[in-house]
């Protein structure tokens, strides 16, 4: 299998968290989407797979995830950091992908 990474950070209030997104290129894995986010287990969470159509689409949902078990509001916006510089965190929750 042949995986491509994409790596997002995401913002909750003042914790950071770090995301590596696989996009599944070419093999023979049986994902119902083409993007891939695991996160491990933590002491506050359980080690959990996210899947989605796109990279954003599987950050969010991983993002949710992560907000909704810590108290923090959903996920306003998704900031693609080669479109330009990022915009200051004004939301409680940002992503931004990292290169």
């Amino acid at each position: 299998m042949l995986f491509r990474e994409h790596r997002f950070k995401f913002f909750a209030g003042a914790e950071t968290h770090l995301f590596t997104i696989e996009e599944l290129v070419s093999g023979l894995a049986v994902w119902p989407h083409s993007f891939r986010l695991r996160l491990p287990a933590t002491s506050r969470f359980e080690a959990k797979t996210f899947y989605g159509a796109s990279c954003y689409e599987a950050a969010k949902k991983a993002a949710d995830y992560i907000a909704g078990n810590s108290g923090q509001p959903g996920i306003d916006r998704a900031t693609h950091l080669s479109q330009g510089p990022p915009a200051p965190p004004r939301q409680p929750l940002q992503i931004q992908e990292q290169e």
